[in-house]
């Protein structure tokens, strides 16, 4: 992690090694995908660190290298896993297991500009909840000149995952691939049909405007600029984003992340703390020690309150509550009373995955050939689902059974 949420991460590491004198080396390898490959890398090379933070779109990858260990084994005895939000852990669980430690997680939501709303005769208190309603909201935005365009979002596949989510769909078959290897993609269906098409129009009316691939930045930028008046994004944005429009003398509002039609639940987001096999006993335990200060709730709060992922223990939600922290901060609480409204169900269970990055790929590069018009929307839709299947057959031949 680099950034404010580097700089974050580093403090509590330099606190752990202050109060038990372990040593910490917190290394920034850049992106997710950047540090996924390097972990690949290492593992050829025996030359694993004690910690690798993985984004949890890559679980699969990292499980079916079988180089890691539970998280659940090399925790102190007495640790509360049962004091963990349920939503947050039912991802990271394999098996009954809890093989990763949950850390930087988050979900997506919609921050919006409350003066650009007021200024198109919208009602800066009641953001969209619907596309259509995104649609419509959009219109006024641009015809009334407020913005130049009504939405931005990063084309990443989180987001494609959030929508069928919230629609009770899950993203590829076999129980979104935890029953089991995917070997499909369901695009060709009623929330395929009903998302993209959406999506074509709103590209094709000029309210939306595609920021890039992955461009996480450029998309805050047309945010930030005030060229767009809505933004869909990471909640670990929050504190970043409170403190952003401020300076560039707006007020922020933000609201849940908007469906098509009904509203199940989102998925998780962000990643987790994976601990390599193979290390001596004593190291493990050093390494459970930093493990369990890392999410101890003190540290979970000062964590949530410096960036926005939300915190991962009952018992720092119950705090914060207490304190009145989430009236003191409504936008941190955004993306948490998201989360704690969803259904725990299979749809709302992220995608589990092997070839996750080449999944991700084609569906980005799909949904940019669809909106721009490269492909009609029978078509795009097939060709994705063609082109994902053989990703996904390709993978499974490659692991072996």
């Amino acid at each position: 992690m680099g950034g404010g949420n580097g700089e974050a991460i580093e403090a509590l590491g330099n606190t752990f090694q202050e109060e038990t004198g372990i040593e910490v080396e917190m290394v920034y390898q850049g992106s997710y995908e950047d540090t996924l490959n390097q972990s690949f890398a290492a593992i050829e090379a025996g030359t694993m660190p004690e910690i690798v933070q993985i984004d949890s779109l890559h679980a699969k990858q990292i499980l079916d290298t079988d180089a890691f260990q539970s998280v659940e084994g090399i925790m102190p005895d007495d640790y509360p896993f049962d004091n963990f939000l349920d939503p947050v852990t039912d991802f990271f669980t394999i098996d009954g297991e809890l093989y990763s430690m949950p850390f930087n997680n988050s979900n997506a939501i919609l921050y919006y500009n409350k003066d650009v709303f007021d200024e198109a005769g919208l009602d800066p208190e009641s953001p969209p909840e619907t596309l259509e309603e995104v649609m419509a909201y959009s219109r006024d935005i641009v015809d009334s000149g407020a913005a130049e365009y009504g939405i931005t979002w990063p084309n990443h596949v989180w987001f494609l995952e959030h929508w069928y989510s919230l629609d009770g769909q899950t993203l590829v078959d076999n129980e979104n691939g935890w029953g089991g290897d995917p070997t499909t993609v369901h695009t060709e269906t009623e929330t395929g049909e009903a998302l993209w098409s959406w999506w074509r129009e709103m590209a094709q009316d000029g309210l939306y405007t595609n920021p890039g691939m992955e461009a996480w930045g450029e998309a805050a930028d047309l945010f930030y600029g005030q060229n767009a008046a809505m933004m869909l994004t990471s909640t670990a944005s929050v504190a970043g984003a409170i403190e952003q429009s401020e300076a560039e003398g707006f007020e922020l509002g933000t609201g849940f992340y908007p469906a098509i039609d009904d509203r199940e639940g989102v998925v998780i987001g962000g990643a987790s703390l994976w601990v390599p096999d193979g290390m001596s006993e004593s190291r493990a335990n050093e390494v459970g020690q930093l493990l369990e200060f890392m999410t101890q709730p003190e540290n979970q709060i000062q964590w949530h309150q410096d960036t926005g992922y939300y915190p991962v223990r009952q018992e720092a939600v119950d705090q914060l509550e207490d304190e009145g922290w989430f009236e003191e901060s409504p936008h941190h609480g955004t993306a948490f009373d998201q989360l704690l409204e969803s259904e725990q169900t299979t749809a709302t269970k992220r995608m589990l995955v092997g070839p996750a990055r080449q999944v991700s790929v084609q569906l980005q590069e799909g949904s940019v050939e669809i909106f721009d018009e490269q492909a009609g929307l029978e078509e795009g839709l097939a060709t994705m689902k063609e082109n994902i299947e053989s990703e996904m057959e390709r993978y499974v031949d490659a692991r072996g059974s």
